[in-house]
């Protein structure tokens, strides 16, 4: 896919290392999103940062700063509908997409940026929740990556209990009325970080992390995304059922799961996982979703085991 200009990267909110650039990549079906780039000296391979929804790459600035340090190129994506990367409907607090698929046009997009710019080799997925579904099935497409790692990977979502039992059946009958592009019930309008308190957030137990996300959002307003839409929703729900029905990849995979997740389902992973051999399962005490927004410290242990991974599984 072709390149355009140079896109922005907010630098100070990501304390990221200095070397980073973001770019537009424009996809197959004509959306520009954006992609950034960390160089490491002397690089041993390329991770691929697939965020998780309403995320984006000044998010994993630190992580960029890490994984550099640990020898490896960092590329980070926002994927269609969030982050700086192109709005797909009227608000663009919506997240929103109709079919998973999209996603893929955005991967294919990033893999020709990266092709076109000789990043090195081999290539590496680092997932995080949705980023961790997206990454499920880019593996079932024998893209050429070496090895992956998820956390939290958004193979199952759990909802309210009430409504667990209906859930599939509420996001087509909100399509069905023509509330396809509106949030469904139990969902906010409002950016997740901005309108919660660090007590009872579901996302970090370290409140420094917490405040480096929050003040991302409020500094660049632009960075924010609020609930899922009806069709994202039933496109989840999909791309998930589908996922589990697919046999396991033969890629060795690590999968790290918080002891007090409560975003995705921690059955649907363990399941998942079970049935593939070349993977393994990491339980994180004392952590919630979001494993690599941890304390400094544990970030760097994790992200130092998981660049171990993928070095000794390099062919």
């Amino acid at each position: 896919m072709p390149l355009d200009d140079a896109s922005p990267l907010y630098q100070s909110v990501a304390e990221c290392p200095q070397n980073g650039r973001a770019y537009w990549v424009n996809t197959s079906d004509n959306l520009r999103i954006r992609v950034a780039h960390w160089a490491a000296k002397d690089p041993r391979g390329t991770v691929f940062l697939f965020p998780g929804r309403t995320e984006y790459v000044e998010k994993y600035g630190r992580t960029a700063g890490i994984i550099c340090d640990l020898g490896f190129d960092m590329i980070a994506i926002d994927w269609r509908g969030q982050g700086l990367s192109e709005r797909l409907i009227k608000d663009p607090m919506v997240g929103h997409v109709r079919d998973f698929s999209e996603y893929q046009r955005d991967l294919d997009a990033v893999l020709d940026f990266a092709d076109a710019r000789n990043f090195p080799k081999p290539w590496y997925i680092l997932a995080h929740s949705m980023g961790g579904a997206i990454g499920l099935r880019a593996l079932q497409r024998d893209l050429g990556f070496e090895s992956v790692a998820f956390t939290g990977p958004m193979w199952g979502i759990l909802v309210p209990a009430l409504l667990s039992p209906f859930r599939k059946i509420i996001a087509k009958l909100g399509i069905s009325f023509g509330f396809g592009d509106r949030y469904p019930p139990t969902t906010s309008d409002q950016s997740y970080t901005v309108v919660s308190d660090f007590r009872d957030n579901t996302l970090t137990p370290d409140k420094e992390m917490w405040d480096y996300m929050k003040q991302q959002v409020v500094q660049h307003p632009d960075l924010q995304l609020a609930g899922p839409s009806f069709l994202w929703a039933d496109a989840a729900f999909r791309e998930i059922d589908t996922l589990h029905k697919l046999p396991a990849p033969n890629i060795p995979a690590l999968c790290y799961l918080g002891d007090e997740e409560c975003i995705v389902d921690p059955q649907k992973i363990r399941s998942l996982i079970k049935k593939w051999p070349a993977a393994r399962l990491i339980d994180v005490p004392d952590a919630k979703h979001e494993i690599l927004m941890l304390s400094s410290h544990r970030q760097k242990v994790i992200l130092r085991d998981i660049c171990n991974f993928f070095e000794k599984t390099a062919s």
